[in-house]
């Protein structure tokens, strides 16, 4: 029996290119995507058609209708799959190693894919952000070293050029750093980390640079043993300063009668 083909509806195939346009990043999470009119224009149709695929994708939650303000790429599904994870990981700080060794070998595998796969556009991402590290770094800009050191991880993500790599760097590996590594940078410790963050970001970029995916790879693990095993030294110590604070305190209190 012959089966019919059917032309794909014209809202079916608006719909296509702005799933793609939304999962490529073209259109950014939480970033506001072109108006109707000028969608229309753009695809040579009518905006009733680009009407019926926009709202295919409000009511997948993809999108958010704005009244007055057009449509915006939604960060809900995003948000409420991060706070399940954060709220696990907040019962559960055990997990904290499985985190670093989940990271490591992700960033790892991500840096190999960057040394093969990078563009000359890719470097210069990868170097612009790497610099800004070294730069806040310099002027001591606590929030901006943080912020530059995970665009400088994203973009090395970016240049595996792989969709799921992108969007996992993005969302569950930015929410592990904030749970986890930017405390190195925050944390009062006995030495400075930025002189070996900053050499282990270098020996990271300049593997991708020669397209070395072994050293890319090894670079990103060393680093992220690094930082894991800093964080867990400084909090031995302020452990155990914690503790010698708190002998010093009753120490007060038994001479505090003395004359």
């Amino acid at each position: 029996m012959t089966k019919l083909v059917r032309p794909q509806k014209i809202s079916d195939q608006i719909l296509s290119i702005l799933e793609e346009r939304i999962a490529t990043g073209v259109y950014e999470e939480g970033g506001k995507i072109p108006p109707e009119r000028t969608l229309a224009e753009e695809f040579g149709v009518s905006r009733p058609s680009v009407r019926v695929a926009l709202n295919i994708l409000i009511a997948r939650q993809v999108l958010e209708a704005r009244q007055g303000d057009g449509y915006y790429v939604s960060v809900k599904p995003q948000q409420d799959f991060l706070q399940s994870w954060q709220e696990l990981l907040g019962k559960h700080t055990n997990w904290e190693t499985d985190v670093f060794d989940f990271s490591c070998h992700i960033e790892g595998c991500m840096a190999s894919l960057a040394a093969e796969r990078r563009t000359d556009a890719d470097l210069k991402r990868i170097n612009f952000w790497r610099q800004k590290f070294e730069s806040a770094c310099e002027s001591g800009h606590l929030e901006h070293q943080s912020e530059a050191d995970v665009s400088f991880h994203q973009t090395i993500a970016d240049a595996a050029h792989n969709i799921l790599f992108s969007h996992l760097s993005g969302g569950l590996l930015k929410m592990l750093y904030r749970q986890t590594r930017s405390s190195i940078i925050y944390s009062n410790q006995t030495e400075d980390p930025r002189p070996k963050l900053i050499a282990q970001h270098r020996a990271i970029y300049e593997a991708i640079l020669e397209r070395r995916p072994a050293d890319a790879a090894e670079a990103a693990k060393i680093h992220l043993n690094y930082v894991a095993n800093s964080i867990l030294q400084n909090r031995a110590y302020q452990s155990r300063n914690e503790h010698a604070d708190t002998l010093a305190q009753k120490d007060l209190k038994r001479v505090q009668d003395w004359k």
